[in-house]
């Protein structure tokens, strides 16, 4: 095949991974949901609200029915819930709260309650200065209008109207109302012409970025030596900032980095051959045959293939099996025993023809690695990216929007990369390629 056509096929996968992204990805505030009711949330999201939906609820307390007026130019949070639903109740305090603390014309808080159990409920008071009311959705309207599933769901409406997120998880709503209490009328109003901004500039990116490693797919290159960088080289790189964990964790001193982490694939424990990892960077996803979303979750197998795809000459690509904990199962108990663990992986993969590699680690210690030390139910995917020289750059959950951008400035920066496409630039020119 020759260069150019190479080049053509590697840049319409590099369009096509940006493409998967999608345009309101420039927040990392997570959301609940996945496959087409998720695809369904996303085309939801940055449109104005519609009026005519508040219209669907009845039994109004703490107040009147809203009206356009009451909630004009202010953020309003959304909570389904039904009283006689633990999980439910809790999420209504948290509502509650939220009301409590942003008195005054910044916040409205409307809780819909379920048709079932609506007489029985308890409604909380409206508190002092703050905006608390409640609802009945007694016909379930509301709730198909705005594709909430089971309760509790929570959906925010920004300053201009615009519902600005669809279902989100409860454990970032907190940080989402500081965000749009603080952001002016003028600049929500203004997020799908920033947001198409950024996305233009992501595309060109790609492009151009395609072009300059045109070669990333010649497969049939020989594996050529080159010279090993300066450990200084990898020091000076200007490597992607590691993402916080969780929204409780204090942001990184620039003035004291944290110490390297060490990432690298062994070479034994692969099901199959170990793919080549001299001169290249390593991204993985963490999965597990008993924990559903791992392997299904943002299509993370597929897009983990075409990543592989395009940057076959720049970056190992790979699915650690590792036993992830029980908060991250979906079966009530996932498989502990390594050999067995093993047949069933081995059972999962045959017939699929994945392109990317997959290692065993049955004991977590990758994983374990890739959390940075740290203890607590991960959203899935999970990934990591190393660079070649076997030092962690990035982790975290694969729908934060800095995973693509980080993955991008990893390929860029990396000496080890540069080298070895230094040395096989050179093999093509004198082969007259």
């Amino acid at each position: 095949m020759k260069l150019v056509q190479l080049a053509r096929i590697s840049l319409a996968g590099l369009l096509l991974c940006a493409g998967l992204t999608s345009a309101r990805a420039a927040d990392d505030f997570k959301r609940e949901g996945e496959g087409p009711r998720r695809a369904a949330l996303n085309a939801q999201e940055l449109k104005p609200f519609p009026a005519d939906t508040w219209l669907k609820l009845s039994d109004w307390t703490n107040g009147p029915a809203i009206s356009p007026a009451d909630i004009s130019g202010k953020v309003v949070v959304i909570c389904t819930w039904s009283d006689w639903y633990p999980p439910a109740k809790r999420a209504l305090s948290q509502a509650l709260k939220l009301a409590e603390q942003h008195p005054g014309d910044d916040l409205c808080v409307i809780a819909v309650h379920n048709a079932s159990g609506w007489k029985e409920a308890q409604k909380p008071a409206q508190p002092q200065g703050a905006f608390f009311r409640i609802a009945n959705d007694p016909k379930s309207e509301f709730r198909d209008a705005i594709l909430a599933d089971q309760d509790p769901n929570f959906y925010v409406i920004d300053r201009a109207g615009q519902l600005r997120f669809a279902d989100l998880d409860k454990s970032a709503l907190d940080r989402a109302v500081d965000m749009l209490i603080k952001e002016k009328s003028d600049d929500a109003g203004g997020i799908n012409a920033r947001l198409a901004k950024e996305k233009a500039a992501r595309e060109a990116e790609a492009r151009r970025t395609a072009a300059i490693n045109s070669g990333a797919s010649l497969v049939e290159l020989p594996e050529l030596p080159f010279p090993p960088p300066a450990a200084d080289a990898f020091k000076n790189a200007k490597w992607p900032a590691l993402p916080k964990l969780n929204e409780y964790e204090p942001p990184s001193d620039p003035n004291s980095p944290p110490a390297p982490i060490a990432f690298r694939l062994p070479d034994a424990g692969w099901i199959g051959d170990k793919p080549v990892s001299t001169g290249r960077a390593t991204l993985v996803y963490f999965w597990n045959p008993d924990a559903f979303a791992s392997y299904t979750a943002m299509h993370v197998m597929d897009r983990m293939d075409l990543i592989k795809t395009q940057r076959s000459r720049d970056l190992l690509v790979a699915g650690v099996v590792s036993k992830l904990s029980d908060a991250n199962t979906q079966a009530d108990k996932a498989e502990s025993d390594p050999r067995k663990m093993k047949e069933r992986v081995e059972k999962f993969l045959a017939g699929r023809n994945l392109k990317q590699g997959t290692f065993f680690d049955p004991s977590g210690t990758l994983l374990d690695i890739a959390r940075r030390g740290k203890n607590f139910p991960i959203p899935l995917p999970w990934v990591a990216i190393s660079s070649s020289d076997g030092i962690l750059r990035w982790s975290g959950w694969m729908g934060e929007p800095s995973f693509e951008a980080a993955l991008e400035q990893v390929l860029r920066v990396d000496p080890g990369v540069q080298a070895r496409r230094a040395v096989e630039s050179e093999y093509l020119r004198s082969q007259g390629k």
